[in-house]
C-alpha cells in the first residue's frame, strides 16, 4: 500500500514537472474589421472591442482598415483611443486590394505598429467639402497646417517619415505597401494574418502603461463581432439612409396624419427618431425650414382647401427642396472621405428623393380621390340603388348604392335584387320606393 502511494506521488510530481517545462501558451489575438465609412458606429466599434480585448487578456488588437474615409471628430477620438490602450494595437490594411484613404489613413499612422497586405493603398488625406455643387478640396491654411501637424506629430511619436506624412494632406499622395515600407511610413508588409501575427512576434510595442513585448506565433485568432446594438447604429449612421429615414418619416406623417388608422403615422415617428440618433452631421436649418412649410401647405390642401390645386403643388415643391439641402454638406468642413464616394452618395439621394416625391405626390393625389368620392355619397336624392333582400312597412332591409351597403326603409313592399330610387334620408336609413312607381 505505502508502495502504490508512493508511486502516486511520483506520478503527479512528473506532471507538475512537465507542466511547468512546457512553453506558456500565448493569449488570442482580438482581430477588428473596420469596414466602409469612419463614422459614430465606429467609435463604438473601436470602444467595445478594446474592453473585449482587456477582458480576455489579448495579446493584441489587430485593426483591419478597408474604408474611403470618413469624419474626422470619430477618427480623432479613436486615434485617442488607440493611444490610451492597455492593449498593443496593430493597424493592418487588409485584405489584399483593400485601400485606407484619408481618415483610413490617419488611423493607421495613430497606431504603435502599423502594417499593410501586398497591394494594399493609403494616402488621399486632404479634406474636402461636400455641397448641393459637388465636390471641392479644401485649401484653408489653417485647416491644413493643423492637420499637417497632427499626422507629423504621429509620425515622431513613432519614428516614422514626417515628409511623406505631410504629402499625404499637403499633394494628396497614396503609396502602395512596398513603398509605404521602404518610405518608413509602416513597419510591416504582410500577405495574410498569419505572416502578420509571425513578423510581429518579439516586436516592442508601446502602450498606455509602457513597452509590452508581443508573443503573437501561433496565436489564436479571434474575430471580435459587433453587438447588434451597434450594428444598428452602423446602418443608421449612413449619411444616405439618415437622410432618408427623415424625409420617410415626414412622408408618413402626413399620410398617417391624413388617413389615420393605418400605422403610418407611428412608423413616421419611429422613421425620424432613428434618423436623429444616426446622425453623424448638421441638418441644414434651411431644409428643416422648407420641410416644415411644406407640411403645413399640405396639411392647408387636404384639410382646408378642397381639391387639389396650387398650395398641394407648392407643398410638394417645398418637400422637395428641402429633401434637396438634406444632402450632408458638411458646412464645418471637418469630412475626410473621398470624393468619388460622396458623388456617388449625391447622385443616389437625388434619385431616391425624386421616387418618393412622386410616390408621395401619386399617394396624396389617390387620397384626395377617396376624399371626393366619400363627399358626393351625401348626395342621395334621386340616386338608384338595388335591394339586397325584401323590404316592407313593417321590416327594414339593406340596399347597395355605390358598391356600399346602406339600410333602407319603404313604404311599400319591395322585392329583393329590385331597382329602387331614394325619396329621402332618415339620419343613417335611406328611404326610397320601386323604380317603376
Amino acid at each position: 500500500m505505502k508502495k502504490v502511494y508512493s508511486s502516486f506521488i511520483f506520478f503527479f510530481f512528473l506532471l507538475f514537472l512537465l507542466s511547468t517545462s512546457a512553453p506558456a501558451q500565448t493569449s488570442g489575438v482580438l482581430l477588428v474589421e473596420i469596414n466602409g465609412t469612419i463614422d459614430q458606429s465606429t467609435v463604438e466599434i473601436i470602444t467595445d472591442s478594446f474592453k473585449q480585448a482587456e477582458s480576455i487578456d489579448a495579446q493584441a488588437v489587430v485593426l483591419l482598415l478597408n474604408t474611403p474615409g470618413g469624419g474626422l471628430d470619430q477618427t480623432f477620438e479613436i486615434a485617442s483611443k488607440i493611444k490610451q490602450s492597455t492593449i498593443p494595437i496593430i493597424g493592418y490594411v487588409f485584405p489584399e486590394g483593400a485601400t485606407a484613404w484619408s481618415a483610413g489613413t490617419f488611423i493607421l499612422l495613430s497606431t504603435p505598429l502599423a502594417a499593410m497586405a501586398t497591394h494594399t493603398i493609403i494616402g488621399s488625406c486632404q479634406p474636402i467639402e461636400t455641397t448641393l455643387e459637388g465636390t471641392r478640396f479644401i485649401n484653408d491654411s489653417k485647416i491644413i497646417n493643423a492637420l499637417v501637424e497632427w499626422l507629423q506629430e504621429r509620425a515622431v511619436m513613432y519614428g516614422r517619415n514626417e515628409t511623406l506624412s505631410k504629402l499625404f494632406i499637403t499633394q494628396n499622395r497614396n503609396v502602395n505597401a512596398t513603398i509605404a515600407k521602404e518610405s518608413n511610413v509602416i513597419e510591416i508588409v504582410a500577405s495574410n494574418i498569419d505572416q502578420l501575427l509571425e513578423e510581429i512576434d518579439g516586436r516592442n510595442v508601446t502602450t498606455a502603461t509602457g513597452i509590452i513585448t508581443l508573443q503573437t506565433k501561433n496565436a489564436e485568432q479571434i474575430l471580435y463581432s459587433a453587438s447588434i446594438q451597434i450594428q444598428l447604429l452602423k446602418l443608421i449612421s449612413n449619411p444616405i439612409l439618415t437622410s432618408l429615414l427623415l424625409m420617410l418619416g415626414i412622408f408618413a406623417l402626413l399620410v398617417g396624419i391624413s388617413s389615420p388608422g393605418y400605422g403610418a403615422e407611428v412608423f413616421g415617428v419611429i422613421a425620424i427618431l432613428l434618423s436623429l440618433i444616426g446622425s453623424g452631421f448638421s441638418i441644414s436649418t434651411l431644409s428643416i425650414i422648407f420641410i416644415i412649410i411644406g407640411c403645413l401647405l399640405l396639411v392647408v390642401e387636404i384639410f382646408v382647401i378642397p381639391g387639389f390645386g396650387v398650395v398641394g403643388i407648392g407643398g410638394i415643391i417645398c418637400l422637395i427642396i428641402g429633401s434637396i439641402f438634406l444632402i450632408p454638406s458638411y458646412p464645418t468642413r471637418k469630412w475626410l472621405i473621398s470624393g468619388e464616394y460622396m458623388t456617388d452618395a449625391i447622385i443616389i439621394m437625388l434619385v431616391v428623393i425624386v421616387l418618393f416625391a412622386l410616390f408621395f405626390a401619386f399617394l396624396l393625389f389617390k387620397i384626395l380621390q377617396i376624399r371626393k368620392k366619400r363627399s358626393s355619397v351625401g348626395e342621395f336624392i334621386g340616386e338608384q340603388a338595388v335591394t339586397i333582400e325584401e323590404i316592407t312597412p313593417n321590416k327594414t332591409g339593406f340596399v347597395r348604392f355605390k358598391g356600399e351597403y346602406w339600410q333602407a326603409k319603404s313604404d311599400n313592399v319591395i322585392e329583393k335584387n329590385t331597382k329602387v330610387i331614394i325619396v329621402d334620408k332618415d339620419d343613417t336609413t335611406l328611404i326610397v320606393k320601386p323604380l317603376d312607381r
